[in-house]
């Protein structure tokens, strides 16, 4: 199969297109033609080396997370999916091994979820992480309908996709300069996490997608009655599930800012690194 790679870490032009072995789905997995993908910033910081230390890095890699497609094949034991179904899914590479830019990918199917007819497979493509990550990161906030939410940067890729789903979940959204809300969601960390802690009021409720390891100086301890939970995206149905019935109703669209072919990643990757960018960068594989 054909697939991006990197066999280095390094800068925008360490990728490569090349052929690789197409993978057999095993019990339980589905083996995915995938159609598009899209870029995170996750993945930049794996190309980068800054997450994976160079002795856990297997080369050639794969990179990607975000997957849309067809079902190709199923391995034993794998039930609720036919080949042919259209279906979006997630993969949480580097930990999983298996990137999303390549032509095929096995993965399991608890990963997986089937996608409206309808539904362009360039949108669902854009979805899987940051719309997981989103709902995760709601979710957390454990606070019920008419809460008030505040969201700190309600125009990136995360937080522009959490502020679409917050009022399907029966939340109000606050500006992101607001006070005294019930709940806040931090995607940015740092000095920008402070404030957003500083805006929940007494026994509220604080979440951040942005770990200490990967950006210290954030809230990461109990005051004011307020506990902070780090949310790390669990890559399941129960959270894609919701995500494809919203993308199937027309109640969710995510904000896309450019369609690359995919052997176009370096470009993709140049464009991720460049500060302004609001929407997410697919890639389709429609080279292949």
């Amino acid at each position: 199969m054909k697939a991006a790679i990197i066999e280095t870490f390094g800068d925008v032009n360490v990728f490569r297109m090349t052929e690789l072995p197409r993978p057999d789905p095993k019990s339980g997995e589905l083996l995915i033609r995938i159609h598009a993908s899209s870029v995170n910033p996750v993945d930049v910081g794996v190309r980068s080396g800054q997450i994976l230390p160079n002795d856990t890095a297997h080369f050639p890699m794969v990179l990607g997370w975000d997957a849309a497609g067809t079902v190709e094949a199923l391995g034993s034991e794998t039930v609720g999916f036919a080949p042919g179904d259209r279906v979006m899914a997630i993969s949480p590479q580097p930990g999983s091994l298996v990137g999303t830019h390549a032509q095929f990918a096995a993965l399991p199917a608890s990963q997986v979820v089937k996608i409206a007819d309808a539904l362009p497979i360039t949108t669902a493509a854009a979805v899987p992480l940051i719309g997981s990550t989103a709902l995760a990161a709601l979710q957390a906030l454990d606070l019920a309908p008419g809460a008030r939410i505040l969201i700190n940067n309600p125009k990136g890729a995360v937080g522009a996709i959490a502020a679409k789903i917050a009022p399907l979940l029966g939340f109000e959204l606050a500006p992101p300069d607001a006070l005294g809300v019930d709940g806040a969601i931090d995607v940015r960390g740092c000095q920008h996490a402070q404030k957003a802690f500083a805006a929940v009021k007494d026994g509220g409720a604080y979440v951040t997608i942005v770990p200490e390891w990967w950006k210290p100086g954030g809230v990461f301890t109990s005051a004011r009655g307020i506990t902070p939970v780090t949310v790390q995206n669990p890559a399941n149905q129960d959270l894609l599930a919701p995500l494809a019935d919203w993308l199937a109703q027309g109640d969710l669209i995510p904000e896309v800012e450019e369609i690359l072919p995919l052997d176009q990643i370096s470009e993709a990757h140049r464009r991720l690194e460049t500060p302004g960018l609001t929407g997410k960068l697919v890639l389709d594989h429609a080279i292949f």
